[in-house]
């Protein structure tokens, strides 16, 4: 009897690491056909997935110049210290945004097909890796012009970018259920990933001890935009434990988010058959 325990357990362990391998396998055949459609409808392609940040740091920069906007001294000019931050907050709410479009663009089979229900938010991570990829060649490429990177300054750049994903898809993954079974919750969703990027410290800097500086400070991305940044610049890292432990947190997130997304997609597809939100 002491031996069909463990016998059991490493059984259950052999089934989930060959179900996940097949919904790897399973993922990647869903998002070939889906990327090269997608980019051969666009003449700019992967231009889009930095217009936006191009956009917002223009707009700042000018409302900087004006004295709109006293951002204090950043160890890079302003101009990219914003457009990392932001891009930075792109790849993030990009990432919270996985599951849920990776559920939606699926409804058509999701409910007729017997599939691993992980390979669809596999599928939808892979264009948002490749998306990070994009920003981060572009933002380390201005970063090199502007003074140089060294291989450190490269490796904890990209490394706050993917942690940042990590933490988008896991927040994305735990929420996903609820986000499903009640619209105003979606909704709220959709409105703190549009306006959020105004509680990080992506166009300035928190000054004090007030209620709005707690508040940009205790946002989860905050540490990871500050160690980018001071990685850029060539800086020691203010904070490392904090990064260390954010890091942590996203990796944390995101392996009980996928296990979540997997014991509750039953709930979720019931769900879209009964046509409720």
């Amino acid at each position: 009897m002491s031996g069909a325990a463990p016998s059991r357990a490493t059984s259950r362990a052999a089934n989930r690491a060959a179900g996940f391998a097949a919904a790897v396998a399973l993922s990647w055949r869903i998002f070939a056909p889906t990327i090269r459609a997608k980019y051969r409808r666009s003449f700019l392609g992967y231009f889009w997935m930095v217009v936006p940040a191009l956009l917002i740091t223009a707009a700042v920069t000018l409302a900087s110049g004006a004295g709109v906007v006293t951002p204090g001294a950043t160890p890079l000019p302003y101009p990219l210290w914003v457009f990392l931050g932001t891009l930075l907050w792109q790849a993030f709410a990009e990432a919270v945004e996985v599951p849920q479009q990776g559920f939606e663009g699926a409804r058509s089979f999701l409910t007729r097909v017997d599939f691993p229900r992980e390979a669809i938010v596999l599928a939808q991570l892979y264009e948002t890796l490749i998306n990070t990829a994009v920003r981060l060649l572009l933002l380390l490429l201005l970063v090199a012009l502007q003074g140089g990177l060294d291989l450190r300054g490269l490796l904890l750049v990209s490394t706050c970018f993917y942690g940042a994903v990590l933490l988008g898809l896991g927040i994305g993954a735990l929420l996903l259920p609820f986000t499903q079974l009640f619209a105003d919750l979606r909704q709220t969703l959709k409105l703190v990933l549009t306006y959020g990027l105004f509680l990080t410290p992506a166009l300035y800097q928190p000054q004090g001890d007030g209620v709005f500086a707690v508040l940009v400070r205790a946002n989860p991305v905050a540490p990871l935009m500050e160690a980018a940044r001071q990685a850029a610049a060539g800086l020691p890292l203010a904070q490392p434990l904090t990064l260390l432990l954010v890091l942590a947190g996203a990796v944390l997130a995101t392996a009980l988010g996928l296990l979540f997304v997997c014991a509750l997609a039953p709930i979720v597809i019931e769900r879209m058959l009964l046509g409720a939100r």
